[in-house]
């Protein structure tokens, strides 16, 4: 699954875990199957809707109480809506979402939990929460990641000017704070639904001022693309944001988070994760952590097929964990680390290869003597004031840009759609 994806899930498996167990009956109120919405004729059910409110309550740590269910049903209720529209799309595209693929991500999120499958359907049970609630959440997430590499990464263009101009813009700030944060984003595309829209994210505040996680929370009900990493953002400079969501920013401390700002496209609510001063610094002095993920050829053998293989995980892969998973799957793949070193202490051959890498990055596939290798940023310690790499710089505007088509995307299928609403 790639970066830009919504599965959201690895936080789940823990808070069940760590959730008193209760039996499914416990949970369970007689439900009548009735329509709660019909999006272009296709049903969502209400015991839908109860599955998905139970697994947001579970993942995202608010309390389950009628107060909180009665303020997220209209939430939840569009987060199911919003997924299947992204399921109708990816259909109507002819992309391919299959059981097995479903299946690989939850093995996935499980394994990284220390659980099997089985252990994380019971934990699920537990809670009252159908398996099949997230089975369909996970659909959906590969459907959208899938619509989002092949419909609007290939749009998402970066010109070389504006990274320039972002390069000059952080020289610009030497001396000024910078801010590590994470973000729940709210949107409002209709001006009806504002009122209810605040009404959400005035009760979200609420809920992680009484200790939900902040990663959590974003992870269920925020509507940016960072939603699928916990809501969290690299650093952000002056000027990089909207006027009044800069001076929000200004006026927070690390450890705090803001109540809903208003935006151009809808409600922000940010945690302030940690502050800087930007200052000039050497760029040999960043530290990088390499993940290496090698696919060995047969001596004498071409070396096609393995290639073919790799550039398949190059892809497809969008963190160090995705290729360690990548090297279960493929018989004879192997994965090797180097731990945060510093950058001016690297090969050359090596920093060369590495050193302009977003994080999460693949360099293309490389035929060795050793086999078909990729090399990866898998984390970066960025020193105070030292200038990104060019390669971070773009990512990060290609992130935004991303983010922004997204928006634009599923806002425009929701315009469009047949959307009937029956509570």
């Amino acid at each position: 699954m790639t970066k830009f994806a919504r599965s959201a899930l690895v936080a789940l498996a823990a808070a069940l875990c760590a959730a008193p167990g209760m039996a499914a009956a416990q949970q369970q109120q007689a439900e009548v199957e009735r329509i709660a919405a019909l999006v272009n004729e296709e049903v969502v059910s209400y015991s839908d809707l109860m599955g998905r409110m139970r697994l947001a309550l579970a993942s995202s740590g608010l309390p389950d109480s009628p107060e909180v269910r009665q303020r997220l049903l209209p939430q939840v209720l569009r987060v199911l809506i919003d997924e299947r529209l992204q399921i109708q799309e990816a259909r109507r595209l002819e992309l391919q979402v299959t059981d097995q693929m479903v299946d690989r991500e939850i093995s996935d999120i499980a394994r990284r939990n220390e659980m099997n499958t089985a252990t994380f359907q019971e934990a699920l049970a537990q809670q009252g929460i159908p398996f099949n609630t997230l089975r369909e959440q996970t659909r959906a997430g590969i459907a959208w990641s899938q619509i989002v590499q092949r419909r609007l990464r290939p749009t998402a263009t970066v010109a070389e000017e504006e990274v320039a101009n972002r390069l000059e813009q952080i020289k610009a700030n030497v001396g000024k704070p910078e801010y590590l944060i994470s973000e729940i984003f709210l949107s409002v595309d209709d001006p009806a639904s504002e009122a209810e829209v605040r009404r959400l994210a005035d009760r979200l505040v609420e809920q992680i001022g009484a200790g939900a996680p902040f990663a959590a929370v974003a992870q269920q009900f925020s509507q940016s693309a960072s939603a699928a990493a916990g809501g969290n953002l690299d650093w952000v400079q002056l000027g990089q944001l909207e006027p009044d969501l800069d001076r929000a920013l200004q006026q927070l401390k690390p450890g705090q988070f803001s109540r809903p700002i208003r935006g151009t496209g809808g409600y922000h609510i940010f945690w302030m994760r940690d502050q800087r001063t930007v200052i000039a610094g050497d760029p040999n002095d960043i530290k990088v952590a390499i993940g290496q993920f090698i696919l060995p050829v047969p001596q004498g053998a071409d070396a096609a097929p393995q290639f073919q293989q790799v550039s398949a995980v190059a892809e497809e892969a969008s963190s160090c964990q995705a290729l360690q998973n990548a090297a279960d799957r493929l018989p004879g793949a192997q994965v090797a680390g180097l731990p945060l070193t510093r950058m001016g202490d690297i090969p050359q051959e090596i920093r060369a290869l590495v050193q302009n890498l977003g994080v999460g990055t693949p360099t293309q596939p490389l035929v060795t003597d050793v086999g078909v290798m990729l090399l990866m940023i898998c984390e970066r310690e960025v020193p105070e004031g030292s200038t990104p790499p060019v390669d971070q710089v773009r990512n990060a505007l290609m992130m935004e840009r991303l983010d922004m088509l997204q928006r634009r995307y599923l806002r425009d299928l929701r315009r469009e759609a047949s959307i009937e609403y029956r509570l």
